[in-house]
C-alpha cells in the first residue's frame, strides 16, 4: 500500500509517530524532574557532550533512520539549531531503537545541511530506557528540553517545539514548576484523547458516521481553538468515507489555503483525492492545485510529492509530464520506495492506474472478517485482493493466507503455505515467525496447533540458517509448551548467542525461566 508522509501539524498526540517501544510501564520521569545522564555509545557528528553545562540549554531528540516522521521533523529541528546555537542552544539527535546502527552515519551524511546538529548512538539501549521509557514516551520522534539547571522543562513531538519557547528557556523566563503543571495537564488531555480516538475508530470501522463525527468534535474541544485544524485531515477523510464529496473538497481547499507551507498536509490531501475509491468524478483541478503547492513548498525535491503530482497529471491525461515526474520520484526516493515508484511508472507506461485504494479496502475487510472469524468472507476478499495485485506483488499475501488457514485450524494448508513461501523467499522468514509466535503465545492453543506451529517455524529456521534469534526464541517457546524442555533450553541458548545487546538480556531472562521450569509471560 502506498504510504504518504505523516503531516507535521496533524499529530494530536506526541507519540503517534512511528516506532513503538517494546515495554510499557508507568512514567517515572516528567517535566520538572532532573534530566537523566547522557549514556552515548558513539558521537556520529559534532563535539561530544559529557554532561549538561549550566550555561547551555539542550534539546535531546530521539529518532531512528527508519522512522518516516523523524525525517519530516529533522529539518525543523535543524532550523532551530541554526537560529539559536549562538545563544547557547545545543541540539542532540539521539538515535534509538535502531535496527542497524551502521545505517546512521550514511543517513546523517545524506541529510547534509538539513541535519547539522550533534548526533549520537545509544549505549546498549540505556538512553531509550532512562529517558523514553521512563517518561512513558513510546514513539519517535520525541524531544526533551533541558534548562540551564539540568531540569526537564518540555517533552513532546519536535514539530511542536518552537523558537519562542526555546528563547524563553534560554532567557531563563520559563518557570519549571509552571511547565511541569502544564505538562501534567497535557498528559491528562492526551489520556482522554486516546480513549476518544479508540471510540472514534470503532465507530468509523462500523460506519457509524454520526457517532464518529461526534467523537471527532469531542476531540477538537480538547485542543485550543488555534490548533483545531490539527484534526482537519481526519475530518476530511471521514467525509470521503461517507462519500460527501463536495463538503470534503471544500474542507480540503480550506486546509490547503490555511497551511500553504505544510507540504505533507498538502500531499495527503491531494493523494486522497486521486486515490480514494469515490462514487463520482474526482476534483482533479483541486488536487493539482494542492499537489503543486506541496511541490513548490519542497522546491521539487520530495519523492513522495513528485509521485502524487505524477498521479494527478496521469489522470488528467498529461502523460509525458507524469512520466517525467515519476522518473524523478524514483531518482530521489529512498531505497525502500524506489521499487514501488518503479512499479507505478511501469503501470503508467502500460496505460494502467494503480489501485491502492481497492487494495487498502480489501485488506481492511480481510482483517475485520478474520477478527470476526468470518472465514468464507475473508477467503473471498483475499482471492479478490490476489487478483487485484500484479504477480510480482503477491508474495506479501502469504501472511494473510497463513492467518486464514490457522484461524480455520487447517494446519496442513498453513504448513504448505509456509513451506512454499520459504522456498521462494527465504529472506522473509520473519513473516512465518510472526504467525508462529502468535500461535505459541495463545494459551488456548492445544497440542495439535502447537505442533503445527513448530513445523512452520522450522521452515523459517531452516531458511534463516539457524542464526535468527527471534525465530529461535519462538521455536524454544513452542518446544517448552510441547514438554520438550531440554530442547527448549538448548534452543534458547542459541537465541541468546545470536541476539543483540538489548534482546540478549530479554532472552537470557527467558532462558532462566525455562531452566526453572517456568513458562515466561509473552513480551
Amino acid at each position: 500500500m502506498h504510504t504518504k508522509m505523516l503531516r507535521p501539524f496533524g499529530l494530536l498526540l506526541g507519540f503517534l509517530a512511528a516506532g513503538v517501544s517494546p515495554s510499557i510501564h508507568a512514567a517515572t520521569l516528567g517535566v520538572g524532574d532532573n534530566a537523566p545522564k547522557l549514556q552515548v555509545a558513539k558521537w556520529v557528528q559534532g563535539e561530544p557532550v559529557q554532561s549538561f553545562a549550566h550555561d547551555k540549554v539542550y534539546v535531546v531528540e530521539f529518532w531512528a533512520t527508519w522512522c518516516g516522521p523523524c525525517r519530516v521533523s529533522i529539518p525543523h529541528l535543524n532550523e532551530l539549531h541554526t537560529k539559536l546555537k549562538d545563544k547557547g542552544l545545543i541540539v542532540i539527535g539521539q538515535d534509538v531503537w535502531e535496527k542497524d546502527t551502521s545505517a546512521v552515519e550514511p543517513f546523517v551524511k545524506k541529510m547534509g545541511s538539513q541535519m547539522t546538529y550533534r548526533v549520537a548512538l545509544d549505549q546498549d539501549g540505556k538512553m531509550a530506557e532512562s529517558w523514553m521509557e521512563a517518561a512513558e514516551q513510546h514513539g519517535i520522534p520525541t524531544a526533551f528540553v533541558v534548562n540551564q539547571e539540568g531540569v526537564l522543562v518540555w517533552i513532546g513531538h519536535p514539530m511542536k517545539l518552537n523558537e519562542e519557547l526555546l528563547e524563553r528557556v534560554l532567557a531563563k523566563k520559563l518557570d519549571a514548576k509552571k511547565a511541569a503543571a502544564e505538562y501534567q495537564a497535557r498528559q491528562e488531555r492526551e489520556s482522554q484523547s486516546r480513549a476518544l480516538w479508540q471510540e472514534f475508530n470503532g465507530h468509523r470501522q462500523k460506519q457509524e458516521w454520526e457517532l464518529a463525527s461526534a467523537k471527532l468534535t469531542e476531540l477538537e474541544k480538547l485542543l485550543p481553538e488555534t490548533e483545531r485544524d490539527e484534526l482537519g485531515l481526519t475530518r476530511f477523510q471521514l467525509l470521503l468515507d461517507q462519500k460527501q464529496l463536495q463538503p470534503a473538497y471544500k474542507l480540503a481547499a480550506r486546509l490547503s489555503d490555511a497551511h500553504p507551507e505544510d507540504s505533507s498536509t498538502q500531499n495527503e490531501l491531494a493523494w486522497a483525492i486521486v486515490t480514494r475509491e469515490l462514487p463520482a468524478e474526482r476534483d482533479l483541478e483541486l488536487s493539482e492545485k494542492i499537489a503543486r503547492r506541496a511541490h513548490q513548498a519542497t522546491k521539487g525535491g520530495n519523492a513522495e510529492i513528485l509521485d502524487t503530482l505524477a498521479r494527478v497529471l496521469f489522470l488528467k491525461g498529461q502523460k509525458a509530464e507524469a512520466f517525467a515526474l515519476q522518473k524523478k520520484a524514483i531518482e530521489l526516493a529512498e531505497e525502500g520506495r524506489k521499487k514501488t515508484f518503479a512499479q507505478t511508472l511501469d503501470d503508467y507506461e502500460h496505460g494502467r492506474v494503480p489501485n491502492e485504494a481497492k487494495v487498502a479496502r480489501l485488506r481492511q475487510q480481510i482483517a475485520r472478517s478474520q477478527a470476526g472469524k468470518e472465514w468464507e468472507k475473508a477467503e473471498a476478499d483475499l482471492r479478490e485482493l490476489e487478483s487485484a495485485l500484479r504477480e510480482d506483488q503477491r508474495s506479501g499475501l502469504a501472511q494473510l493466507w497463513l492467518g486464514l488457514h490457522v484461524g480455520r485450524k487447517d494446519f496442513a494448508q498453513a504448513e504448505k503455505v509456509a513451506k512454499d513461501y520459504m522456498a521462494k523467499e527465504p529472506q522473509r522468514a520473519r513473516v512465518i515467525n510472526s504467525v508462529a509466535w502468535t500461535m505459541a503465545v495463545d494459551p488456548a492453543n492445544d497440542r495439535t496447533a502447537l505442533e503445527a506451529a513448530e513445523r512452520m517455524i522450522r521452515h523459517a529456521d531452516k531458511a534463516a540458517k539457524g542464526v535468527d534469534p527471534e525465530i529461535l526464541d519462538t521455536l524454544a517457546r513452542l518446544q517448552f509448551r510441547l514438554d520438550q524442555k531440554d530442547q527448549a533450553i538448548a534452543t534458547q541458548k542459541e537465541a541468546v548467542r545470536f541476539a543483540n545487546d538489548r534482546r540478549k538480556t530479554q532472552f537470557e531472562e527467558t532462558l532462566t525461566s525455562y531452566q526453572n521450569g517456568v513458562l515466561p509471560k509473552a513480551d
